[in-house]
């Protein structure tokens, strides 16, 4: 993870394609680590993927490969802010 305290995860929709995404990642030798969403996100139940900032961009290629539909990337601060990464078209 990050040095400064900042985490970087990517949300989904449906778990089961949370648990798809992380089988995927593990193929290509990239880190994900399932994990429940956090509150500050989602007060229902749903999965989350905690990954590495220096692989997004290989992420998001992998997420466009496979066709994986997920919600956001967030960025989380120290304090436990998350901040969107990208901004939708």
């Amino acid at each position: 993870m990050a040095g400064n305290d900042e985490k970087y995860i990517i949300t989904f929709k449906k778990t089961t394609i949370a648990f798809k995404f992380e089988s995927y990642c593990k193929k290509k030798g990239l880190t994900a680590k399932l994990k429940p969403v956090p509150t500050r996100l989602s007060k229902s139940c749903g999965y989350a993927c905690h990954i590495e900032k220096d692989e997004i961009e290989s992420i998001r290629k992998l997420c466009r490969d496979k066709n994986i539909d997920y919600s956001e990337f967030y960025r989380i601060d120290k304090e436990g802010k998350p901040h969107k990464l990208f901004k939708e078209p």
